[in-house]
């Protein structure tokens, strides 16, 4: 393996690691976690801090959770990592690019209409998908792991149960995709509701698939 600029864990706690040992775990995330928030900033500067930082949490978990995964003989620790964070970044690169997309069609809107064809728009329709959009942009950042990527996708049009069974694959085995992935969704759309109502929105306005 190529030598690393980031300082790795040891073979000892690599071998630990390995056999899902907790004490080993907590050990390695606490060397390399720094370091690859860190990173992320340095290559992504154009993405919001908060959400890069939560990216590289829920990437590390994921590894976390499946330890057997990770092979020591075929590439560094962080080296691992990345790429796994990377594709986290990926998707979270192309959900905040349509939301900006998204913004920029209702400002577009706004400026073209003329003052009588302003008057004829639905205008209660325009302020329920601002705020649509901007609630889901704060509950974006309370949401982790598979969560959040079910959110990116259900915000992006995806229907196919293939799609959302991928991402439940990534934290663990699954028995049922139609089903697991269903009761994901229900699971999150509850979780949704509640964060609606804790922020003041008014929650049947905002959610649904």
């Amino acid at each position: 393996m190529a030598e690393s600029a980031f300082r790795q864990p040891t073979s000892e706690q690599l071998s630990a690691f390995a056999r899902g040992d907790p004490v080993a775990k907590n050990e390695i995330a606490h060397l390399v976690l720094p370091q690859l928030v860190r990173w992320a900033w340095r290559h992504y500067p154009n993405l919001p801090q908060d959400e890069v930082q939560s990216a590289v949490n829920g990437a590390l978990a994921e590894i976390m959770r499946n330890h057997e995964r990770y092979n020591p003989e075929l590439a560094n620790f962080t080296t691992y990592a990345i790429n796994l964070i990377k594709l986290r970044l990926s998707s979270l690169h192309q959900a905040l690019k349509k939301i900006k997309e998204f913004r920029d069609s209702l400002e577009g809107a706004h400026e073209n209409l003329s003052p009588t064809a302003y008057n004829r728009i639905d205008c209660t329709e325009v302020h329920r998908r601002i705020e649509r959009d901007q609630f889901f942009g704060k509950a974006m950042k309370r949401l982790e792991g598979a969560e959040k990527e079910f959110l990116r996708l259900m915000l992006e049009g995806e229907k196919q149960t293939g799609a959302f069974a991928q991402v439940l694959a990534r934290y663990g085995p699954v028995a049922n995709p139609a089903r697991e992935v269903k009761n994901m969704k229900a699971a999150l759309l509850r979780k949704l509701q509640a964060l609606a109502l804790d922020m003041g929105y008014e929650a049947d306005n905002l959610i649904g698939e």
